[in-house]
């Protein structure tokens, strides 16, 4: 981080700390979602002793007088949970889809038998080990094993995930049609991978979504083919399988039309035309051969582009001539106001030097006789690298012949440049100067015998070490 952060200042390129950090959490959260949700798979045995859930979620979202087998609470097993309490619950039948496959689990509720009071909230639903069904809850009221409820899912997160989930294998189809049959689906949780080796054209990411969104306005049926043996599956109906994920003797099958067949426990919709848009955000790189494409659906699509037009209405009202497009609009604002910012960091950049070198001019009592050289050593914070460099000619004319050592500290870094007149580089070099002087602040640096530089870590330190500079050159004249 320290090195990229002098880079950019070297550079004389903003460093977002802020948006650095964010991106480096969010990274981090994958890593630890992703590692979690392996280590639930395989690291609790309780879940050895489970008993197993009949799925009724592909026809129904409603399942009734459902029976509670057993209860887990914090990885063990409990004969009740209590009001507040999160745990596990193992239900005989169950509407909520766990999550596999790509697609995330069902949420919803479980009510009282009687269907008049939520007895938990289903916060997500799991596949433990094969055949066990765990739904997350938060109690609402007391839940023991025996208990009769009602599971419902909730159906507007249900319906947007089969959209979403419909919309993947739509987008598969096409990202192979378009970029070649070499494309293999790498995950779809959230954001959909895909293997490929170079980035995809802007162009071609428009055809691709010109393809997927046709199949949408054809409004083709979804058809679920159950219990086909996998060699069937792969050889008769050439059904794509979703890469890592494992399959049995037999399998579920999801055929759209002649332009997409995959093998797929999901949740679809009946029909393409359900997806309603699909809109494809952005791509990029996520590892060595694998990529990301991300895209929303249905209301998603909506929402981003209600979101655009927002932006256009805001990019309008900047529009400084009527027959100016959005576009035409946001661009001579972006240019005005890159313009103004610049016209403002060179007078910025003015006036620190002339603060500078007002300050360096006043202090002409740092200025040390050591051997018969001239040594300035002197603090200018809030400079820039190549202002102190200019800086440092300045002082090196004014003082004719001698030697100029320069110290700055911003955002809890050290800067130190020492420049030293050519008629003395025979008796005095600056590296060696710099060298000694940025030990002192934790640092190290090196150069030309007349100009070099070096960074440190202690801003505590440096005016002492400004002070020390001129025992080292005394020491290095010895």
């Amino acid at each position: 981080l320290d090195f990229m952060q002098d880079a950019a200042r070297d550079q004389g390129i903003a460093f977002d700390q802020e948006g650095f950090e964010k991106a480096l959490g969010e990274q981090r959260a994958r890593a630890r979602a992703s590692w979690k949700g392996a280590a639930k798979q395989t690291a609790n045995p309780a879940y050895q002793k489970l008993p197993t859930s009949e799925f009724e979620g592909y026809r129904q979202t409603t399942s009734t007088g459902a029976e509670v087998l057993a209860l887990l609470k914090d990885g063990q097993g409990a004969q009740e949970l209590k009001p507040g309490e999160e745990g596990e619950v193992i239900l005989d039948h169950t509407p909520f889809y766990a999550e596999a496959g790509g697609q995330v689990g069902d949420r919803g509720w479980l009510y009282s038998d009687d269907h008049n009071t939520v007895v938990a909230d289903v916060i997500g639903c799991y596949y433990p080990i094969q055949g066990v069904r765990t739904h997350n809850v938060v109690a609402k009221q007391p839940i023991r094993i025996g208990d009769k409820v009602d599971a419902v899912v909730n159906t507007e997160i249900r319906e947007a995930t089969m959209r979403n989930h419909t919309a993947t294998h739509l987008l598969h189809a096409g990202l192979r049609e378009v970029l070649g049959k070499h494309v293999k689906q790498a995950g779809s949780l959230v954001d959909p991978g895909f293997s490929h080796f170079t980035a995809v054209e802007d162009e071609e990411l428009q055809d691709i979504e010109d393809i997927i969104n046709r199949e949408v306005l054809r409004n083709e049926k979804v058809e679920v083919i159950e219990n086909v043996p996998i060699d069937v599956a792969v050889n008769e109906y050439h059904a794509m399988a979703l890469f890592g994920e494992k399959y049995g003797d037999k399998v579920r099958v999801i055929k759209i039309g002649d332009f997409s067949t995959e093998l797929c426990g999901g949740t679809h919709t009946a029909a393409t035309g359900e997806i309603g848009l699909i809109k494809i955000l952005k791509e990029g790189s996520v590892s060595s051969g694998v990529r990301r494409v991300e895209a929303v659906s249905g209301e998603g699509s909506l929402q981003h582009f209600r979101k655009d037009h927002q932006l256009e209405n805001v990019v309008a009202s900047l529009a400084t001539r009527s027959d100016a497009t959005p576009a035409e609009a946001l661009k001579y604002e972006l240019e005005r106001r890159e313009a103004e910012i610049k016209r403002l960091q060179r007078e910025l950049d003015h006036a620190r030097m002339k603060s500078a070198s007002s300050s360096v001019a006043s202090v002409t009592e740092r200025i040390k006789d050591v051997r018969g050289i001239k040594v300035l050593a002197h603090r200018v914070d809030n400079l820039e690298r190549a202002q102190m460099r200019t800086l440092v000619d300045q002082l090196r004319d004014k003082l004719g012949s001698g030697v100029v050592v320069l110290g700055s500290a911003n955002d809890g870094k050290v800067a130190l440049i020492v420049g030293v007149t050519k008629d003395l580089t025979s008796r005095i070099q600056a590296g060696k100067v710099v060298g000694s002087v940025a030990q002192k602040v934790g640092g190290k640096g090196g150069g030309r015998p007349d100009l070099a530089e070096a960074g440190g870590n202690n801003p505590g330190a440096l005016d002492s070490a400004l002070n020390d500079a001129y025992g080292v050159v005394e020491s290095l004249l010895s």
